[in-house]
């Protein structure tokens, strides 16, 4: 079966443009009594480090309105990278990039501390700059930011990416960034990512204009999580694995503390130490750990449990507009590929408009491995005349799963 899942001067005066306009529009917020709204700039500064993509000419930390996981407008931060020379015409189309797991402390996240492998998703921003993308890249409400971060509150991660291109357009100006988007994510931003897509054409106004979403690692159903998170489950686990667990039970914990009440102590202590330890710490402090231990009795006997999750994890499954390709390793162990199968089989039965394409890594690996195939995929939604991305896979497991004939 074949699955169609489906100058100097120049650079200154934009510099200086730029900065005049941020200028100004600090000055007219502060004697406005017009409420904030999300995607409003706060400020923004030019940014230095060892992690910034060898590709970005410029970087810059921007503070910007997003709502947190009650609801409630609160701040947010993230980085912009611009390629190298002036912006065409229309400006620089843009790549909303999603990061992975970073943690739950303000220190872990991607603009204090840089990404957790840096050398791998430089190499993958690189290949966007260089074909002359800027990168608004969120780090996320919470994570660097006022508040608690809600690890894996989709919705939130969600719309937190696209406020991060609106307070960089209002920074940069319109002549500088193009409308045009898409979301980029791996992992925890594979989820993030997708979601943006979902939410994209509405919450982002008609100033943005989205055009598709590439994901790799994506959690689709973590939901399922629940199912053993309960006292007797001893099987040793992964320290990465142990380390999801506890920055999910943490999030949890913000939206429903009743929670508590199926947490051991050794549970309690465990989150504690996921507020605390960014995701290789904390790895490495729970390797060989096991689940059932946090637990004094199976979290899905907690009241409300699955509304909650679905409410908090649920990634969307119908209503996309725009082109999504979903990436995946074959020996991915943090997010199992069945269940990343599974949901684009499910979204392409719907008529949904997905690509989906398997790679013989683990989860780390996936984005090296599919970063080709990101690039064409980008190429074919944010430019003119560039070559169409027709993403087609026989993919033997599906076949087997529907129970179809090639």
């Amino acid at each position: 079966m074949l699955f169609k899942i489906v100058h100097l001067r120049a650079a200154s005066l934009v510099f200086v443009s730029a900065t005049l306009g941020l200028a100004a529009g600090a000055a007219g917020a502060a004697g406005s009594t017009a409420p904030s709204q999300a995607g409003d700039l706060i400020s923004a500064e030019s940014y230095q480090a060892s992690w910034v993509p060898s590709r970005a000419a410029r970087a810059y930390k921007l503070s910007y309105r997003t709502p947190d996981h009650h609801g409630h407008l609160a701040q947010g931060t993230g980085l912009l990278y611009l390629p190298a020379g002036t912006a065409p015409p229309g400006g620089w189309p843009v790549v909303s990039w999603a990061h992975g797991t970073q943690g739950v402390a303000d220190h872990c996240a991607p603009s204090v501390s840089g990404p957790f492998q840096p050398e791998r998703d430089g190499r993958f921003l690189d290949q966007f700059l260089a074909r002359g993308y800027a990168v608004a890249a969120a780090d996320y409400q919470g994570l660097g930011s006022p508040g608690e971060h809600a690890y894996l509150h989709v919705g939130t991660a969600a719309r937190n990416t696209i406020d991060m291109i609106k307070a960089s357009r209002q920074y940069l100006g319109p002549a500088t960034l193009a409308p045009r988007w898409v979301s980029v994510g791996h992992s925890q931003g594979g989820a993030a990512a997708l979601a943006a897509g979902h939410i994209g054409p509405g919450y982002g106004g008609p100033s943005l204009e989205y055009r598709g979403s590439f994901t790799t690692g994506t959690p689709t159903a973590v939901e399922l999580t629940a199912l053993v998170m309960k006292p007797d489950n001893l099987t040793a686990n992964p320290g990465a694995l142990n380390a999801y667990h506890a920055y999910l039970l943490e999030g949890l914990l913000q939206l429903a503390p009743h929670i508590d009440q199926v947490l051991s102590e050794h549970g309690r202590a465990r989150v504690a130490l996921a507020r605390q330890h960014c995701l290789g710490a904390l790895s490495t402090l729970l390797e060989g750990a096991n689940t059932g231990e946090m637990f004094s009795a199976p979290l899905y006997t907690v009241p409300g449990i699955w509304t909650l999750l679905h409410d908090y994890l649920g990634v969307p499954r119908r209503g996309f507009s725009q082109p999504l390709m979903l990436g995946h390793g074959r020996q991915d162990r943090d997010v199992p590929y069945v269940t990343t199968l599974l949901y684009a089989a499910g979204l392409a039965l719907r008529g949904e408009p997905v690509a989906f394409r398997a790679y013989p890594v683990d989860h780390r690996g996936t984005l090296d491995a599919a970063a080709a195939d990101g690039l064409a995929f980008v190429r074919a939604r944010l430019e003119a005349g560039a070559p169409a991305y027709d993403a087609l896979e026989e993919i033997t497991a599906l076949e087997a799963l529907l129970d179809t004939s090639p």
